[in-house]
């Protein structure tokens, strides 16, 4: 009887939690799950220097362009390690097959790692980090992981920036694409020097059960896109600007969109993932700025179940009503403020009437907005005149900075809200925040060794891409943990009962 009831015990504590995960993580009942979206800027320059870095954490230092790199990948280890979530997306994080970096359009299966992403967790995210002065921080263990492939630096097989060089020669930035002649760069099917630089891998505490990925969904399939349904007139219609045969290639995620489905105390989560091109870097055409809103797009369409959308598997559809979601990453547009493709906005968190890139999904109903990720460190650095001077990008802003994500040119375009953690109507926020410590002494030059420096002024010399992590911050939302619906407890008590019954008649034999 005694073993009866251990194993009646073992059933209903597997069935109460969700049971355990392949690594043997417990997923027993937690109040908050915690998610998180970092561009951590873990792209390299060139084919196969994230690998490098990352087999090589003892070579950081800041008196070398390698040392600076490997630092940069240790800041932002421990600044995940600080913030602990339990699911996190990591945009800007360059691709790998196998440890061979190189990318296709082929779907990566569900518990696909790539090798960085494997180095990243061994040798930075499961070591302490932190220094005598901010204090050291604690490992960080994240039994599962995927890494989807990516269109960036995908040759596409055209000359998609129609790029004339001038009579005198090629100016100061050119891409690494030939002007004129298919190649890498902007003619690639998303921005890449390479293939697989700027891609993204995902980490979790929590099963992942299922993943589809959109990589090569046609930008032309989505009804009433602004590729062939675009207002702008002449030249600047992007029916006008690119070729029939372009029209027809061209797919609308410029790194990926992947749906990642958690297993979380038993109930489904969708992970929803991607990194939508920047709204810059193109013409008066604004290619990109309306590429920026249909990537946003996708998603609201998406979790509103729309029936038009396929994966890369050729499954038609978006999430079935009622489905428990997160959607995150870089989204590179401000509702308000900056160069993404909207109306402009009268009043802050109102959006102009018109088009909002990002308004598609802050302002659709079955997306939690109520509470806004936030920090002290934004709203400093808004003013801040050891940054990079200036600031007349951030004066002229709508928005409060101390929603601010980004630290770019204070200039222009100023520092923005461009990362979101989004949940679903039916998944309340606990709380928010976004990694951006107050700088405590701003003339110091970012050496004193205390939490600030992990995030850095702008373009300081003497560190990796001048930042001593990422222009981009951590940013989590925690959430309640979801738990199952009625009906499914009734399903899960029922089977218990049967468990019960069937260990009671055993027993019985054995007296």
């Amino acid at each position: 009887m005694k073993i009866m009831r251990k194993s009646l015990a073992v059933a209903v504590a597997l069935a109460l939690s969700g049971g355990a995960t392949a690594a043997g993580t417990d997923l027993s009942a937690s109040p908050t799950v915690r998610f998180a979206t970092f561009n951590a800027s873990l792209n390299r320059d060139a084919v196969g220097q994230l690998l490098s870095d990352l087999s090589n954490p003892g070579g950081a230092d800041f008196t070398t362009t390698v040392g600076r790199r490997i630092q940069q990948a240790r800041n932002v280890a421990e600044i995940i390690q600080r913030v602990r979530p339990d699911v996190l997306l990591i945009n800007e994080f360059d691709f790998d097959l196998n440890g061979a970096p190189t990318a296709s359009g082929v779907p990566m299966p569900r518990g696909y790692s790539s090798s960085a992403a494997g180095l990243f967790q061994s040798n930075f995210l499961s070591v302490p980090q932190g220094n005598a002065v901010r204090g050291s921080t604690s490992p960080i263990e994240f039994a599962h992981r995927y890494t989807p492939n990516t269109n960036t630096g995908l040759h596409s097989g055209f000359d998609l920036n129609n790029f004339t060089p001038p009579a005198s020669g090629l100016p100061a930035g050119t891409p690494v694409s030939t002007p004129g002649v298919a190649g890498y760069g902007d003619d690639a099917f998303g921005f890449g020097n390479f293939p697989g630089q700027f891609g993204m891998t995902i980490y979790s505490k929590y099963e992942i059960v299922r993943v589809r990925s959109f990589q090569n969904f046609l930008w032309k399939d989505m009804p009433n896109n602004l590729l062939t349904n675009d207002p702008s007139g002449g030249g600047n219609n992007l029916a006008s600007f690119y070729s029939p045969a372009e029209i027809a290639a061209l797919r609308l995620s410029s790194k990926n969109h992947v749906d990642v489905t958690l297993k979380i105390n038993g109930v489904e989560v969708h992970f929803l993932t991607a990194h939508p091109t920047p709204p810059v870097f193109d013409g008066s055409e604004d290619r990109n700025g309306k590429r920026n809103h249909d990537e946003i797009r996708f998603w609201k369409d998406y979790v509103n179940g729309a029936g038009y959308i396929y994966d890369d598997a050729g499954t038609f559809g978006g999430l079935a009503a009622g489905a428990r979601f997160v959607i995150a990453g870089d989204y590179n547009a401000d509702l308000c403020d900056g160069d993404s493709y909207k109306v402009t906005c009268l009043a802050p968190n109102t959006p102009g009437i018109g088009p909002n890139a990002i308004g598609q999904l802050l302002t659709d109903p079955l997306i939690n907005v109520s509470v806004t990720p936030q920090s002290a460190g934004g709203t400093q650095a808004a003013t801040d005149p050891n940054n990079n001077g200036g600031n007349l990008g951030n004066l002229a802003h709508v928005q409060d900075p101390k929603f601010d994500t980004a630290d770019f040119n204070d200039a222009n375009p100023g520092n923005l809200r461009v990362d979101y953690v989004l949940p679903s109507g039916n998944l309340a926020i606990l709380d928010a925040g976004v990694f951006w410590p107050v700088d405590g002494n701003q003339a110091d030059g970012n050496t004193s060794g205390d939490l600030f420096d992990l995030v850095g002024q702008f373009n300081k010399p003497g560190l990796y891409a001048g930042l001593p992590s990422s222009d981009h911050k951590a940013v989590w939302v925690d959430i309640a943990a979801p738990v199952p619906e009625p009906e499914t407890y009734a399903m899960m008590l029922c089977g218990l009962g049967i468990v019960g019954w069937g260990l009671r008649r055993r027993a019985r034999r054995a007296d």
